[in-house]
């Protein structure tokens, strides 16, 4: 069970808890999250802890997302810098390398 609700010290504590819960709910969903005691993490790995980051959005809805504090790793310990890559393109480039393809056949 997740402690939280103790920790808002606001007046709409209950829909900032509710947002946190519904997060909570999907996250168990989407199978993306597990919640698992200190005692049966391995001794040689590494915790990374986590925040709530809270919004209200401009309709009135309270929002609550679960985020990793990535600043926490160390490059080359718990991930390879060198192998990280995000290629990005748009429609425009797909484009001209189909037209330069056609032109060159």
């Amino acid at each position: 069970m997740i402690k939280y609700k103790e920790a808002i010290k606001t007046k709409e504590r209950d829909k900032w808890a509710k947002a946190v819960e519904e997060e909570h709910q999907r996250m168990l969903k989407y199978k993306v999250w597990k919640q698992v005691r200190r005692e049966d993490v391995p001794k040689d790995a590494t915790i990374i802890t986590s925040t709530l980051a809270m919004k209200k959005k401009s309709n009135g809805t309270y929002r609550a997302r679960l985020n990793g504090r990535g600043y926490e790793q160390i490059d080359g310990k718990h991930y390879d810098g060198t192998s990280i890559a995000s290629p990005v393109t748009n429609d425009a480039t797909i484009r001209i390398t189909m037209v330069l393809m056609l032109l060159a056949t």
